[in-house]
């Protein structure tokens, strides 16, 4: 699609309504839709979905046939060229914009040899799949995909993302399930009866909700359901009742294997469960969350012919065989740091030398992960001493297993045998001068 010019694009901004101009500018900043729905103060998300799908018609952007809200992504790169104060410098870096380059780059997949488990399995009765891995690992662009195979089987999806409830809930076990089961009700259309089903009597959280889903939400359904659960490392973090949320989906995955009504009911239902790792530094590793249940699907880095491959998408074909090992080392396989890297290399008078040169500094394109993953650090001294070790050591460290466990859980390092070394000289060179 055509780049708006900038004449059109203002013509356009004078028409948005007051609602609509505070909820592009929620948007903008990175804000969930239920932050956005209490600001704006409406009850629930699809209101605010209805107006960001208004606002994307204003400006000319409409869906595909199974592309799940993408053409709101067309919003963010078009505001950070003309009006670049609105859009929050995370989002600008997540959508590939640099600052002497406005433009969306286009970021380009590469499957990887895990993922045609994912397919296949989405399709059989009662399914569940956990994705699994650090931030930026590709985990949302891999569910894109399922759900687009899905949608194709002719299923129904539908996303929640715990990440949209707010700290209040996110505490209190009960109101996070009962927002749950509202939020759920909302994405499938159906009116809140939440109040009509919920009896204390039954003793205890987990029951009501399961009892909710099956005799209402679930209850008439003709074709199966993908439903995801993302960013569930925030429930994890929970540690008075993470147990009892991990629980509660195995339930779940039990119940589509009996022989009864209940496993008639479940058997519909395919579960993807996504989270990040990090969680794992704070939690204790003895008791691994929702263990042994369904398909576990832990995402690898890139390999070298990976990053050949993807380097052919990018058109980068005059970089040889020695420039993509000199940038696997800075960066190892991780997909977001090779694909920023990739599409970085796009921008006007790039290079591979500059990028090499500026990636550890405060210029770097990634500095605004590099400073969050800096954040985490200072949250746990005893880690961040660890790791300080690791980054300035010039041969592998050794560690106690917890200690690695969590530096790797956090995407901080690699472990080969019982070695532990940085992921890649990025990290080596950046935290080794700030720790």
């Amino acid at each position: 699609m055509r780049m708006m010019e900038r004449k059109e694009f203002e013509a356009k901004c004078e028409k948005l309504t007051p609602k609509q101009l505070k909820v592009l500018k929620l948007f903008l900043q990175g804000n969930p839709e239920a932050k956005i729905a209490k600001c704006i103060e409406v009850n629930n998300s699809s209101s605010v979905r209805h107006h960001i799908s208004n606002i994307c018609e204003l400006f000319g952007f409409q869906n595909e046939p199974g592309e799940h809200l993408r053409q709101r992504d067309e919003l963010i790169p078009l505001f950070a060229k003309y009006k670049p104060d609105l859009v929050s410098d995370k989002l600008k870096e997540n959508y590939g914009i640099f600052p002497d380059n406005p433009q969306k780059v286009k970021f380009y997949y590469v499957e990887r040899d895990c993922e045609s488990k994912c397919y296949d399995k989405i399709l059989e009765d009662g399914a569940l799949i956990r994705i699994k891995a650090p931030q930026k690992m590709g985990k949302t662009l891999l569910v894109d995909r399922i759900l687009d195979r899905a949608s194709q089987a002719g299923y129904k999806t539908a996303l929640l993302s715990f990440e949209e409830a707010d700290s209040e809930v996110l505490g209190d076990y009960r109101k996070l399930l009962q927002w749950l089961c509202v939020t759920l009700g909302d994405l499938l259309e159906l009116d809140n009866k939440l109040m009509e089903h919920w009896d204390d009597t039954l003793g205890g959280i987990n029951p009501n909700v399961t009892k909710y889903l099956e005799r209402y939400l679930f209850k008439d359904f003709a074709q199966p359901l993908v439903l995801v659960l993302e960013k569930v490392d925030l429930v994890f973090e929970q540690a008075n009742f993470n147990v009892d949320f991990c629980r509660l989906l195995r339930a779940w995955n039990d119940a589509a294997k009996r022989k009864d009504r209940r496993g008639a009911i479940w058997r519909k239902i395919r579960l993807i469960i996504v989270h990040a790792t990090e969680v794992y530094s704070s939690l204790d590793i003895n008791s691994s969350p929702l263990a042994g249940v369904g398909l576990t699907v832990p995402l690898p880095d890139f390999t070298l012919e990976k990053v050949q491959q993807l380097a052919r998408q990018y058109q980068h074909n005059c970089l040889s065989t020695e420039e993509i090992q000199q940038l696997m080392v800075m960066f190892g396989g991780y997909p977001y740091l090779v694909q920023t890297a990739f599409a970085y290399l796009q921008t006007p008078q790039s290079s591979l030398t500059k990028l090499l040169e500026i990636s550890p500094t405060e210029q770097s394109p990634f500095i605004n992960h590099l400073r969050e993953l800096f954040g985490k650090l200072k949250l746990c001294p005893e880690l961040a001493a660890v790791y300080r070790e690791v980054v300035n050591n010039n041969k592998s460290a050794m560690l106690e297993t917890h200690q690695i466990f969590k530096l790797e859980s956090m995407g901080l390092v690699r472990v080969e045998n019982n070695d532990c070394f940085p992921r890649c000289d990025l990290y080596r060179k950046y935290f080794s001068v700030r720790l």
